[in-house]
C-alpha cells in the first residue's frame, strides 16, 4: 500500500540571486562624494622641498630646491591710472609717487608698445639669473575691460625689433586683485 506523499518535503525553492540594487544606488551617491573629498585633499597639500642631507659640492640652479631658487617674480598690474611693473629687479617701491610704470595715454588708451619695451629691457637685464625667466603674471582691476587684458597677455609674449619677432614672456598667467 502506498502511502500519501507528506507536504513537508515539498519546500519551495527558494532564491539565491543576490540584489544588488542597492549596492549600485549606493555607489553612485558615494563615487562622487569621495571623488570631491580626494580634489579636497589634495589642494591642502604642501610642496616642500628640503635640502639633501648631504653636505659638499655646489649645486647647479636646476639641482637646488624650490626654497632657494631665485625667482624673477614678474608682475604687470593694470589699473585705471596706467600700468605697473614690479619683479625682482624693479620692486614696485622703486617709484617714490607710486605712479604708474607707463601712465595712461592722453586718449585714454594703454600704451602697449611701451610695455613690450620696458619688458624687453627686463629680460635682457635678467638674463638667465632666474629660475623663471619666461613668466609674467598679469594682474587687473575688476573694471578693466576684456580686450584691454588681452593686449596686455600680447604685448608681454612678444616685441616686435625692425623685422624680427622677438618672444619675451610666453608663460602668461593671470591673477585677480590689484594692490
Amino acid at each position: 500500500m502506498a502511502f500519501k506523499p507528506s507536504l513537508r518535503r515539498h519546500h519551495k525553492e527558494v532564491s539565491t540571486e543576490l540584489n544588488l540594487n542597492p549596492m549600485l544606488d549606493m555607489m553612485t551617491v558615494l563615487i562622487p562624494l569621495l571623488l570631491a573629498n580626494a580634489q579636497f585633499a589634495k589642494i591642502g597639500e604642501i610642496e616642500l622641498n628640503l635640502p639633501p642631507a648631504t653636505g659638499g659640492v655646489a649645486q647647479s640652479a636646476a639641482a637646488l630646491p624650490k626654497e632657494t631658487q631665485r625667482m624673477l617674480d614678474l608682475v604687470v598690474s593694470i589699473t585705471d591710472q596706467g600700468l605697473y611693473i614690479s619683479s625682482a629687479l624693479t620692486p614696485p617701491e622703486a617709484s617714490p609717487d607710486r605712479s604708474p610704470t607707463i601712465p595712461i595715454l592722453a586718449d585714454g588708451g594703454y600704451d602697449y608698445p611701451a610695455l613690450s619695451q620696458r619688458l624687453y629691457e627686463i629680460k635682457q637685464k635678467a638674463g638667465n639669473a632666474f629660475a623663471d625667466p619666461e613668466a609674467v603674471v598679469i594682474q587687473a582691476e575688476p573694471k578693466v575691460r576684456y580686450q584691454v587684458l588681452v593686449s596686455a597677455m600680447d604685448a608681454a609674449r612678444s616685441i616686435r625689433l625692425g623685422e624680427n619677432v622677438l618672444s619675451l614672456f610666453p608663460n602668461v598667467s593671470l591673477s585677480a586683485g590689484v594692490f
